[in-house]
């Protein structure tokens, strides 16, 4: 009999999920300035300045995932089959883009502002790109000064990245730094 309960509330549990998705989604679609076909969003996923945020194609965002800013000059645009997993945070404030094919995995952080030794300082905006195929590992944070992330780089998980990464770099540690080399025609292909 109890057997019986678990099973009966575990299908429970994933048809309620199920839901959760498809309202998250349908949501996010209304609200959002341009969502691409087949894009996901689980429940949970919350974009301070939708009318900001343009997603392409066949995306996955995990519960949990926020994009935030502070100012009125924010944006952000994510390429074509890039997944946002559980609780990362995107800062949105100096303009942030995210190519096609980019990973980036559980609580990573990435921030495009900072106020120098100020915190109660106006927020200084800096742009960031993040190359098509870069994967950036959990936990990791990608600070300001760090502008642009090359195409098919990897960002080990816990790395706090404070400095622009070659195309096809392995970077880990903190402060980040090289630890190897992808061959980026493997990756493309």
């Amino acid at each position: 009999m109890l057997k019986l309960v678990f099973w009966g509330l575990r299908a429970l549990c994933a048809v309620h999920r199920r839901v959760g998705m498809r309202v998250a989604t349908h949501l996010h679609h209304a609200s959002i300035a341009r969502v691409g076909v087949a894009t996901r969003f689980h429940a949970g996923v919350r974009f301070d300045r939708p009318n900001a945020v343009v997603i392409g194609d066949n995306c996955l965002f995990w519960r949990g995932v926020g994009a935030s800013a502070e100012g009125d000059c924010a944006s952000l645009h994510i390429g074509d089959r890039v997944q946002v997993n559980q609780r990362a945070q995107l800062d949105m404030t100096g303009g942030l883009t995210i190519e096609d094919d980019v990973l980036i995995s559980e609580d990573a952080v990435i921030y495009t502002h900072d106020h120098g030794l100020d915190s109660h300082s106006v927020p200084r905006p800096t742009p960031k790109v993040i190359g098509a195929g870069a994967w950036i590992g959990m936990r990791a944070v990608i600070l300001p000064q760090c502008q642009k992330i090359g195409a098919g780089a990897v960002i080990g998980a816990g790395a706090v990245v404070t400095r622009d990464v070659p195309a096809g770099a392995i970077f880990a540690g903190n402060p980040a730094r090289q630890i190897g080399q992808r061959d980026i025609a493997q990756v493309a292909a």
